[in-house]
């Protein structure tokens, strides 16, 4: 099923009001709510959204054609959520799995508790991105605020560009070629215009020598 929102207008509950409407009009399980989505559902949703879009999101395809607000995919476990403007702080919070992409900027603590899954920003991002993740793909397409890696245990996090500062827990190292091509298929299957040959990559020091 694929269904076209305009959120113009429309705060977060009216939001996730439309898309439990639209599901139960077109499935009768149980398990289809405005949360959790299943794999069946592809939501379009124009201008600009609140908090949460995406929460929890279990096989769904969600793409907000506009900015969204604090916690996008806030514990998803599979699926994809794409926001073709910015983000608020919290975005892929205790996320389990699944992609988020963000073509623009994000804010403060992005993929924090990350847990599994695959988070791309194509701009820039702030403090304390990755802070306690434990596994998991943070890449950021171009600059990153403060104590990037944070108290970080495990996983992943590539870098096109600057950061103010690192965790005193990670190490900077490069890429393999093999990574350079996941890079790289990432960024045209999300159509970005990224060279996946100017990353760094960002590990915890223990993983480094492993």
């Amino acid at each position: 099923m694929t269904k076209k929102i305009d959120a113009k207008g429309m705060n977060t509950r009216e939001i996730n009001t439309t898309i439990k409407k639209v599901i139960e009009k077109n499935n009768s399980s149980d398990r289809a709510r405005a949360v959790g989505l299943n794999e069946n559902i592809r939501i379009f949703i124009e201008n600009d959204v609140g908090d949460l879009v995406g929460a929890l999101n279990n096989g769904a395809t969600i793409t907000v054609k506009g900015r969204a607000d604090r916690y996008v995919a806030d514990g998803m476990t599979a699926g994809e959520v794409i926001i073709y403007g910015d983000t608020d702080e919290g975005a892929g919070t205790g996320m389990c799995g699944g992609t988020l992409v963000i073509r623009g900027n994000s804010g403060n603590t992005l993929g924090q508790l990350l847990k599994g899954g695959t988070i791309v920003v194509g701009g820039n991002v702030g403090d304390l991105v990755g802070s306690f993740m434990i596994t998991g793909i943070i890449i950021i397409g171009g600059n990153a605020g403060k104590q990037l890696g944070s108290s970080m245990i495990g996983g992943v996090i590539y870098i096109r560009g600057s950061y103010e500062s690192l965790s005193n827990n990670v190490k900077k190292t490069s890429p393999s070629e093999e990574e350079k091509l996941y890079l790289k298929m990432l960024f045209t299957k999300y159509q970005l215009d990224i060279d996946p040959n100017l990353f760094e990559k960002i590990v915890t020091i223990e993983n480094m020598f492993r």
